[in-house]
């Protein structure tokens, strides 16, 4: 019953019930009304003025439509290439805390925010490695890739990447195979990397397991409305250095994941398994909702 009722709400009766609780106290010494009155109105003052504080901590009001920022909205076969109906039997019984992970991201010669493997390519692979549950500092992986076509003015305003520094830079099937050497067997971790796996899937398939930080904080977060990188890294307040930058944006994004292990525990996902069922559920939520 409870869950059905906004946070909003909740507060307002929870108010309504302190002042109705606060007179009642009240009456008990000071029969006469005129005089429960001028005892009653500093404490209702005093009440309304706490709960309008803590109001304006809430998040707003959602509705179906506005659970999820629009750089979340996507259909669920966009998260394809995640493979989240694949089941890992050795590691899915395994503590989320006790996996090495490699946290990765890229960036394109433009892209339109759709999965679009023609008409994209990936100029910059940029990765960290989590192991222990920390990062590991001096093993990071960063390459730029020489797309075989222009880089577009759009996206090099956004990444800062021309076709000069990458002209020399080897091409994607030498650079994604050092990545994959350098990923091992490790899980993989992004924040929508969706797109990223789906831009490495058309030159050679990616069999890693993989969580994905923005649909778990979909499942960690059921009141918030924004999901981005940038969203998550003030909430957690995490520094933003040298964003959309790919080696950057992977430790930001590796940092975040980090942050996010203790809520994955506090709703209940604590496994591998759990968190790639939190990631689906995700998934069909943002489908359901239409996105």
């Amino acid at each position: 019953m409870l869950r059905r009722i906004s946070l909003p709400t909740l507060f307002m009766l929870a108010a309504i019930i302190t002042m109705v609780l606060a007179a009642g106290g009240v009456w008990q010494f000071a029969r006469p009304v005129d005089e429960m009155l001028r005892a009653l109105a500093p404490t209702w003052i005093g009440i309304a003025a706490v709960f309008w504080v803590l109001w304006r901590q809430l998040p707003p009001a959602e509705n179906g439509s506005a659970a999820v920022q629009p750089a979340t909205r996507r259909a669920a076969s966009a998260f394809e290439p995640l493979r989240l109906e694949a089941r890992y039997t050795d590691i899915s019984r395994l503590p989320l805390t006790s996996l090495d992970y490699v946290v990765v991201d890229t960036e394109t010669t433009g892209s339109d925010g759709n999965i679009d493997r023609d008409g994209d390519a990936i100029i910059q692979i940029g990765a960290v490695r989590i192991t222990g549950g920390k990062i590991t500092e001096d093993d990071a992986f960063s390459r730029l890739v020489n797309p075989g076509r222009a880089i577009s003015a759009g996206a090099g305003r956004f990444h800062g990447i021309t076709d000069d520094m990458v002209s020399d830079a080897p091409a994607i099937e030498t650079v994604l195979a050092e990545f994959l050497d350098y990923a091992g067997n490790a899980v993989l971790v992004g924040h929508n990397v969706a797109i990223d796996l789906a831009l490495m899937n058309a030159v050679e398939r990616i069999d890693n397991p993989v969580l994905d930080t923005m649909l778990l904080s979909i499942g960690a977060f059921d009141s918030r409305r924004d999901h981005t990188l940038d969203a998550l890294a003030y909430h957690f307040n995490e520094p933003v250095r040298d964003r959309h930058s790919a080696p950057a944006d992977a430790a930001l994004a590796a940092r975040i994941f980090l942050r996010l292990l203790p809520e994955l525990d506090r709703v209940g996902a604590r496994h591998f398994g759990d968190a790639q069922d939190l990631c689906a559920h995700s998934a069909e939520k943002i489908s359901d909702l239409g996105l």
